[in-house]
């Protein structure tokens, strides 16, 4: 399964949630024979993808080399993941195709009555990696799909890989070639890093808080434990005396 996943406005290449297992991924492409992969150079050409897919719904593979950038594009969101060219296409689209109806829930929860569709919810986010909590909801699909002994995945493969139909193929350069100039690319490399280590810091600041209200929850219920018991305790030596 995919190590790299991107969720994205479509109209724009907003990045809305990420996740990168760059050390994983690393791992399970490289061998002797196989050229080390720049890690830079696929999340720029992922940004310059993410730019270019355009609103209308569509899904479609590109592919650099030895890697394919596979997406589905639904409702002005760019859902994309990125792996080893080998990797069975039908499998990374139902993976997809399982973020996508995830996502869509979680957009429809979390803005409510706020906005009549998916797509006009998602166009009114002003910060990149608003729905970066979402990540663990991809996580949990991937694990999913990757378990052997998971009857839930088994039927979710068998049931939609039929499904997943008129992929359109494409090379990087076709998509590259789309009017970007050196000096797009240069201010998308420097926006990259920085982008990049906001990412980092917004990870560790929601993971933060995550604990700290885990913990606060803890504390409270063994404060109300401790009180139940003191009260209990109290009122029995009370009748004793």
């Amino acid at each position: 399964m995919a190590d790299i996943v991107v969720l994205c406005r479509s109209s724009d290449g907003l990045p809305l949630v990420e996740i990168w297992n760059d050390r994983n991924f690393d791992t399970s492409v490289n061998n002797q024979n196989t050229k080390k992969v720049d890690f830079q150079t696929i999340k720029m050409n992922s940004r310059m993808i993410c730019r270019r897919v355009g609103s209308t719904d569509s899904k479609c593979s590109v592919i650099e080399g030895d890697m394919s950038y596979h997406y589905i594009v639904e409702d002005g969101i760019c859902y994309m993941c990125i792996a080893p060219s080998n990797h069975p296409k039908k499998i990374l689209f139902l993976f997809l195709a399982q973020i996508c109806k995830a996502f869509t829930e979680e957009v429809l929860n979390q803005f409510g009555n706020q906005h009549t569709s998916v797509t006009s919810a998602v166009a009114s986010v002003k910060k990149p990696y608003h729905f970066i909590g979402f990540d663990r909801v991809i996580y949990k699909i991937k694990n999913e799909l990757n378990s052997p002994n998971s009857l839930k995945s088994l039927n979710m493969i068998n049931d939609s890989l039929n499904e997943v139909t008129n992929i359109m193929k494409k090379n990087i350069d076709e998509i590259l070639s789309r009017g970007e100039n050196l000096e797009d690319i240069g201010r998308m490399a420097d926006g990259l890093k920085q982008q990049t280590l906001k990412f980092r810091l917004s990870s560790k600041k929601l993971n933060r808080n995550y604990l700290i209200r885990k913990f606060s929850m803890m504390a409270i219920g063994i404060l109300i434990i401790v009180l139940f018991l003191y009260f209990v305790l109290f009122k029995s030596n009370k009748k004793i005396e």
